[in-house]
């Protein structure tokens, strides 16, 4: 668990970036719920072509891990292709906070947000 609570990590969740909700998004998710009740709604704005993601932000609250997993998450979808975005997985997550391995039980934390875009995405 030592990997778990990194400085990053910690710092997202204290500070989340781009929460709120975006105005003239072009896409909103459903509110998007994790069996420990984690909550999160996403926020994306698309350019004209709609193939690539030029601001994204969210709302929900959760723990430390889904905070933190959203507020980075946003920051990475900022002008970021969305055939890029729908290959991302775990593993992207992962590296991101610099994990090689992850408790089970809290990947679903931390994957809430980018299930919710890549769904929001196949539904355009």
């Amino acid at each position: 668990m030592d990997d778990l609570y990194q400085e990053e990590l910690l710092e997202a969740a204290r500070a989340p970036h781009n929460y709120g909700k975006l105005l003239e998004a072009d896409l909103a998710s459903p509110a998007q719920t994790n069996s420990c009740g984690d909550s999160c709604r996403v926020f994306l704005k698309l350019t004209s072509d709609k193939k690539t993601i030029t601001t994204a932000t969210w709302e929900g609250s959760g723990c430390v891990i889904s905070t933190a997993g959203l507020s980075i998450l946003s920051d990475k979808l900022q002008n970021e292709k969305i055939e890029t975005v729908l290959i991302w997985n775990e593993t992207t997550l992962f590296e991101w906070f610099g994990f090689t391995n992850f408790a089970a039980a809290r990947k679903k934390c931390l994957l809430l947000g980018l299930h919710a875009v890549q769904k929001l995405l196949k539904e355009q």
